[in-house]
């Protein structure tokens, strides 16, 4: 029974390493692991509501 437990042990710890690869291969090939992206922030900088910030519209939100 304990070459049995063995067994299971060791391919649960290799399901967890695949598992969290496959994860992270998710991660990079989606897009959202670049926090550094030019483009992506000068699009923030353009479509933010600043205008809510300064209080010049106020329709009920806080």
């Amino acid at each position: 029974m304990a070459t049995f437990d063995i067994v299971v042990s060791i391919a649960s710890v290799v399901l967890a390493g695949v598992t969290i690869a496959y994860m992270a291969y998710l991660a990079r090939v989606s897009g959202r692991d670049r926090p550094h992206d030019p483009e992506r922030l000068r699009r923030f900088i353009a479509n933010a509501p600043y205008h809510l910030l300064k209080g010049e519209k106020n329709n009920g939100c806080r």
